[in-house]
C-alpha cells in the first residue's frame, strides 16, 4: 500500500507521536515527582500539572524540573543511540526521536523565556528577577542550540535513507528529510494538538507545530552529506503494528488516565 518515502513518513509519523507524547508524559512526571518531593500536593494531567501547597523558590524548582529532565532524557538517548546497533532499525529510529524531542524541549523553553512568562523558565526567569537582556540571552542561547541540533541531527536522520539514490544525488536526500523528518513533525502536530485538547495554555498547541523547526537546518546540511547506502533488509520492512500497538496504548493513558488527573503527594485538595 505504502513504498518508499510514504513508507518512511508513515513509520516515522507513528513512532514521532510516540515518543513526543512519551516525553511529554516524562516532563510533566518530573515536574509532579520535584512537587512531592519539595512537600506539593500536585495533580499531573496530560499537559500540565496542577500545584498545590508550593510557592516562592520550591516553586521554581518545580517548574524548572520539567525542561532540565527533558535535557536529561535528550542526553541519555544520544549517549545511548550505539546500543540500537549498526544498522538502522526501528528501535533506533525511536531512540532517535527521544533524543531529538528532550533536547528540543529543554532549548524551546529558552526560546519561550522573553514571551511567556507564566511557561516553565519564564516563571525561573521571574522568581530569579532576571532582567530582559537575561531573558533575550537565554532566547539567544535557545536559538543557537536548536540551529545546532539541526545540524547534528542530519548524519543520524541519513542513516535511515532506503532509497540508494539518496548516497549520491543530494535531492534524494531533501526528499528523505522531507518523508522521515517534516511531514512526520507537520502531520503530528496535528495529532498532538489534538490529544492535548483541553488544555488550560495555549503553549501546549504551539509548541507541537514549532517543535520540528530544527529540521529546517537540517534540510540544508543533507545536502552536503553523502549517507552509506541502504543494505537489506530495509528497516522500514519491519512491522509497523507493534509501534501503533504502542501509540495506541500511550495515547489510552493520555487520554484516559492523565486527562483527568492523578492526585500524587499527601493533604487536602
Amino acid at each position: 500500500m505504502f513504498e518508499g518515502p510514504a513508507q518512511v513518513a508513515l513509520f516515522s509519523l507513528v513512532i514521532y507521536v510516540l515518543t513526543f507524547l512519551v516525553t511529554t508524559m516524562v516532563h510533566e512526571l518530573a515536574h509532579a515527582i520535584t512537587s512531592v518531593a519539595l512537600g506539593g500536593r500536585p495533580t499531573l494531567h496530560h499537559v500540565f500539572v496542577r500545584h498545590r501547597g508550593l510557592s516562592g523558590g520550591p516553586r521554581a524548582l518545580v517548574a524548572a524540573a520539567g525542561p532540565l529532565f527533558s535535557l536529561v532524557q535528550g542526553l541519555a538517548c544520544v549517549a545511548a543511540l550505539p546500543l540500537a546497533g549498526p544498522e538502522p532499525s526501528a528501535a533506533g529510529l525511536a531512540l532517535l526521536w527521544l533524543a531529538l524531542h528532550g533536547l528540543v524541549n529543554f532549548f524551546g523553553y529558552l526560546i519561550t523565556t522573553p514571551f511567556v512568562p507564566s511557561g516553565d523558565l519564564g516563571k525561573v526567569a521571574a522568581y530569579l528577577g532576571l532582567p530582559a537582556a537575561g531573558r533575550w540571552g537565554l532566547f539567544a542561547a535557545g536559538l543557537l542550540a536548536t540551529a545546532w541540533i539541526g545540524e547534528r541531527a542530519a548524519a543520524p536522520l541519513l542513516a535511515f535513507v532506503v532509497d540508494p539514490a539518496a548516497t549520491l544525488d543530494a535531492g534524494a536526500r531533501t526528499a528523505h528529510v522531507l518523508a522521515i523528518g517534516v511531514a512526520p513533525w507537520i502531520l503530528g502536530s496535528v495529532v498532538i494538538g489534538a490529544a492535548s485538547k483541553p488544555a488550560p495554555h495555549w503553549i501546549s498547541y504551539v509548541y507541537p507545530a514549532s517543535a520540528g523547526f530544527f529540521l529546517l537546518v537540517t534540510l540544508g546540511r543533507v545536502r552536503d552529506l553523502e549517507p552509506a547506502p541502504p543494505t537489506a533488509p530495509l528497516w522500514i520492512d519491519a512491522p509497523l503494528w507493534p509501534w501503533l500497538l504502542a501509540l495506541a496504548g500511550v495515547l489510552l493513558v493520555f487520554r484516559r488516565v492523565l486527562l483527568p488527573g492523578v492526585d500524587l503527594g499527601r493533604g487536602p485538595r
